[in-house]
Formats: structure tokens, C-alpha cells, sequence
């Protein structure tokens, strides 16, 4: 067995995808900060923020959790075993054994539930269990639902959706329907991450006899719908400001409109079905959508204060 090290544990986990969690935590977190601010200075809510940022850790066990469990999954199905691109490589270089990456993702389930039953206890809130049940459940079965064309639907449940509510009750004890639809902006652009990771793995996801839902989209559909998911949180940002949903300075946003740019027109020259030029393009990604969110979240914070 190969020597490895502290950042090989860490490498094995892809924390490269650790922003869409972040930003699935934070943004809610911004959101709730501006929003609430003038019950605050009235002094008639106390918000628990110190048990609000503990979900950050949370969520980023069990997201770290998602990707071993899942990559222990394609390896043993022998999904995506044509290429180097993922996370079945430490496996297949011999430096983790597949038995390892399974009981390291397990391991960090159970790590990711102690801070959910922390952040019970902190509250006295019960009900919050069912939002850390939820989504242990959901990283659990992640790749069961990406290989039946139901992982882009959970990553927008798990990293916009539900962290969303989760802070929204954590906060005000009630649950705020309205940050569905206020989510969505950050939260398609964390769905583009692994959509362009499926649309680079389509012919080797065929190959293996999974289906996920750019396999029956086809590739030229899953590139378009690729551009879709990276432009129509612009489009959102602008109507919220508009209608008075959101502070105008989330339009700040606008800034990392080059950059999805650039990567639409990767994305649409690439020979459909060609992993080549796209082989990277989910890393791209995950940069556009942490500068997507981190803007969205300093947007409402300064507002805040205005």
C-alpha cells in the first residue's frame, strides 16, 4: 500500500466541490442576516447564529461524505472507470482501498450527525432533527439517484433547498416557504457543477449502464440546458431586485457574467459526447458558482447595514 498523507485523506474528498455546500450555508445565513435586520434592531427575535454556523461544518461532513460514498459506488459498478477525472482515481492508483474510502465516508456521516444532534441540543428545537435526517438520508442514496437521472434534483434539494429552510428554522422557528424560489439563483448554479460533470461522462456513463439525466437528454440538449443553468440566475437576480424580493446590490453578481460567459461557449464548442474539452469544466464551475454565491452573500450583507 502506497504512504499517504494528511492531504491525500483530504485530496480523496474533492474539496474543490466543497463550495456549493458553502454557499448553501452562507447564502441562507446572508439572507436571513439582511431580512431580519429590522426585528433586530427592535430587539424582538434573538437569533441563535452560533448554532446557524455550526451547519457549516455539518454540511460539509456529510457533502465530503456524498463524494467517498459515491466514488466507492462508481468504483465497485465500474462507472467512469474510463477516465482520470474523478475520485475512483485514488482507488484505482492503489493509494486507498475501496474499503477504506467506504468506511472513511461512513465515518464522516457519523462525524456530520454529531454536529446535527449538537445543534439540537443548542436549540432545544427537535424538529430540526428531520432537516439533518433528511439530508444524511439524501447523501446517502446520492448515487442511486444520479444513476436513475434524479442527481441533479438532488443536488438542488441538498445544497440550496434544504439548507435554506434548515437555517430559515433554525432562525425563526417557522418554516419560510418564500426562500425556495430565493435559493434558486445560487442553487442552479450548484447544479451546473455536476451537470457538467455528467455531460463530459455520458459515453463512459453509457458505457458503464447508468442513466443519468444528460444520458437521456442527449448531449447536445445537456450542453444547451448546461448554459441554461449558468444564465438564468442572472435573469432571477434582476426580477427579485426589480419586484423588491431582494436588495439591488445582489446585482453585484453581475460581475462573474465573463466568466460564465466563457464557460458557455466551452461548453457548446465541445464535440457533443467528446469529454475532452469539457474535462475540467465542472472545476470551472464550482469557481463560477463560489463567486456566484460569495458576491450574492456580500450583496445582502452590505445591504444590511444600509
Amino acid at each position: 500500500m502506497e504512504k499517504r498523507t494528511f492531504k491525500d485523506w483530504i485530496i480523496a474528498t474533492r474539496p474543490w466541490s466543497f463550495s456549493a455546500s458553502t454557499i448553501g450555508i452562507l447564502a441562507p445565513m446572508a439572507f436571513f442576516y439582511w431580512f431580519l435586520q429590522p426585528d433586530m434592531k427592535l430587539c424582538t427575535i434573538n437569533l441563535d447564529w452560533n448554532a446557524a454556523w455550526l451547519c457549516l461544518p455539518m454540511i460539509l461532513l456529510f457533502h465530503a461524505a456524498g463524494n467517498l460514498l459515491g466514488d466507492y459506488a462508481d468504483h465497485i459498478y465500474g462507472v467512469d472507470s474510463r477516465n482520470d477525472y474523478n475520485g475512483v482515481l485514488s482507488m484505482k492508483s492503489g493509494k486507498f482501498t475501496p474499503k477504506e474510502i467506504k468506511l472513511y465516508g461512513w465515518s464522516l456521516i457519523l462525524a456530520g450527525t454529531i454536529f446535527g444532534l449538537i445543534i439540537t441540543f443548542m436549540t432545544s428545537n427537535w424538529n430540526l432533527l428531520w432537516f439533518g435526517v433528511t439530508g444524511a438520508f439524501l447523501t446517502v442514496i446520492y448515487y442511486w439517484l444520479k444513476y436513475h437521472a434524479m442527481g441533479d434534483l438532488d443536488i438542488l434539494i441538498l445544497f440550496a433547498m434544504l439548507p435554506a429552510l434548515g437555517i430559515g428554522f433554525l432562525l425563526t422557528e417557522q418554516m419560510f416557504w418564500p426562500i425556495l424560489y430565493i435559493c434558486l439563483p445560487y442553487g442552479l448554479q450548484t447544479v451546473a457543477i455536476l451537470h457538467a460533470n455528467n455531460t463530459r461522462d455520458i459515453r463512459t456513463d453509457k458505457a458503464a449502464g447508468i442513466h443519468t439525466m444528460n444520458h437521456f437528454l442527449g448531449g447536445k440538449v445537456a450542453q444547451i440546458l448546461y448554459v441554461i443553468e449558468i444564465s438564468v440566475p442572472f435573469v432571477l437576480l434582476i426580477i427579485y431586485a426589480i419586484l423588491g424580493i431582494l436588495p439591488y446590490l445582489t446585482l453585484i453578481t453581475i460581475i462573474t457574467l465573463p466568466l460564465a460567459v466563457k464557460l458557455s461557449k466551452v461548453m457548446l464548442k465541445a464535440p457533443v459526447n467528446s469529454d475532452l474539452p469539457i474535462a475540467t469544466l465542472d472545476q470551472q464551475q464550482a469557481k463560477l458558482q463560489l463567486s456566484f454565491g460569495a458576491l450574492f452573500c456580500l450583496g445582502l450583507l452590505i445591504s444590511a447595514f444600509l
